[in-house]
């Protein structure tokens, strides 16, 4: 075990920025020493590639548990396309080693340079492909996770809810077995409008096209920042020629994509949410945000959409809230609820969480004061 330096950051946040004290951190080779340290200790927060944006896993106090070391891939199976994999494995050097195999784990956060897919299961990323591939639970065979007591279980496809989405308070999620989708070319367009009712009226037309696996959104602003025209735009991917864009011009526009946050981020737009709506309620969210001069993009197939705000408008947040509530929408649509999220849940949705907390910790040894 190493203590901590006092100038060391690097285990007390994640990309929330939220500053917790870690009493120490581990950084474990084999799931064995995972197993012994969490006999030994009464208060553990598992940690992947750290790049959640709720405060997941800031710790308070407590043994950091950093999963990264476990990045093994311990059995591949091309025919049946299911690779399993110990948990730290980064996104990206996954797919780099199917890549071999014209294969691919299609789920694909911005964060899928760095995110582990332990970190991917925990919070059940949906990412930017979501309106094709969906969550990544679909995408898993089984995992084995590691109790309270330090034993191994395996979960099977029945079983996995009480682990995806849960943000590590029910347990250490080790290895998963994967399913794997075949890689193809893409390529893409952008369509910009003026009015946000059109932008609306053509995702609602082009969303159950089988060959669409992207369709994001960006607002004025944001799209000024981009360098797009300063309109409502939709970048659209194509699991096919369809698009305009191909090659090298494809690959630019994913690439800026991908930059969209960090480019809000450092122009002070730093705290990201993620709220879920109902297409046909959009449009009224949309209005609110731009009429407090919020930015935001997201994944506008899923309804999912970013509003980023600034220092000055994080007060604001409580508003947003509200609004998306009594819109009929959801608070959280990928990020999770960690620290930031825990007092916009409402009692049902609390007892949920608290039941399957106790039924598979009741001790409160993993990852307390996440979620409830």
């Amino acid at each position: 075990m190493i203590k901590l330096k006092s100038k060391d950051i690097v285990y007390r946040t994640d990309a929330s920025q939220i500053i917790g004290n870690p009493l120490k951190v581990v950084i474990p080779k084999t799931i064995n020493e995972v197993t012994n340290i969490v006999r030994l200790n009464q208060k553990i927060i598992p940690r992947g590639g750290g790049t959640g944006l709720v405060g997941g896993c800031v710790p308070n106090e407590g043994v950091v548990i950093d999963l990264s070391k476990l990045n093994k891939i311990i059995r591949f199976d091309e025919r049946r396309k299911k690779i399993e994999v110990e948990t730290g494995i980064v996104l990206d050097d996954l797919n780099e080693f199917l890549d071999n195999y014209s294969l691919e784990f299609p789920v694909k956060p911005s964060s899928h340079e760095v995110c582990t897919i332990g970190g991917m299961i925990a919070t059940d990323a949906v990412g930017s492909r979501a309106i094709k591939y969906g969550k990544t639970s679909k995408w898993i065979e089984w995992i084995e996770i590691i109790d309270s007591q330090g034993k191994i279980i395996r979960k099977g496809k029945a079983e996995i809810s009480d682990f995806t989405g849960l943000e590590g308070i029910t347990g250490i999620i080790i290895r998963a077995s994967l399913k794997l989708s075949p890689k193809v070319k893409r390529s893409a367009s952008i369509i910009s409008r003026e009015e946000i009712s059109d932008i609306i009226d053509i995702v609602r037309e082009i969303r159950l096209n089988s060959e669409i696996s992207m369709i994001e959104f960006f607002d004025k602003k944001v799209s000024g920042l981009l360098g797009l025209e300063k309109k409502y735009n939709l970048l659209i991917e194509y699991e096919s020629d369809s698009g305009e864009l191909k090659g090298d011009a494809y690959n630019r526009i994913m690439s800026l994509r991908d930059s969209t946050y960090p480019i809000l981020a450092e122009k002070g737009y730093s705290r990201i949410e993620d709220p879920r709506m109902f297409l046909d309620k959009i449009s009224d969210l949309i209005f609110w945000l731009e009429a407090n001069k919020i930015p935001t993009f997201g994944h506008l197939g899923v309804g999912i959409l970013h509003p980023c705000f600034s220092k000055e408008q994080e007060k604001k947040i409580p508003d947003l809230m509200r609004i998306v509530k009594r819109l009929r929408g959801q608070v959280t649509g990928e990020h999770g609820i960690g620290l930031l999220k825990k007092n916009f849940l409402d009692k049902t949705e609390k007892k949920l969480y608290e039941s399957v907390k106790k039924r598979n910790d009741p001790k409160n040894k993993f990852n307390p004061e996440k979620i409830i």
